[in-house]
């Protein structure tokens, strides 16, 4: 008998709720992209996959400050803090980005 191996797919970092919140509670307070970039640029690399994700999640979480945590990211990125899923999903649903890897269609 024969064992397959399958590598893992999910997400290989989770960031924890006490910077995550601080976070999400800024990130609601930009007014601009720019705003979104300063703050982006003052916290951890390792938390904007997660930060993007519960930020896309969020009604109150302006959609252009959204947008700037993903193109910050970039593709890879996403996919690999996130696993294969949630990064297309938040891909499809922000497709700056993607569009510029050629990974979605965007037509605006």
């Amino acid at each position: 008998m024969r064992i397959q191996y399958a590598p893992r797919q999910g997400s290989t970092y989770e960031p924890s709720l006490d910077i995550l919140v601080p976070a999400l509670v800024k990130l609601r307070d930009c007014q601009n992209s720019i705003d979104a970039l300063v703050l982006i640029d003052s916290l951890p690399d390792m938390i904007l996959p997660g930060l993007a994700w519960a930020a896309s999640r969020k009604t109150f979480i302006p959609s252009f400050a959204v947008q700037a945590v993903v193109t910050y990211c970039g593709p890879l990125f996403l996919e690999r803090c996130l696993g294969k899923k949630p990064a297309r999903e938040l891909l499809t649903r922000y497709p700056k980005r993607a569009a510029c890897s050629g990974l979605v269609r965007y037509d605006a």
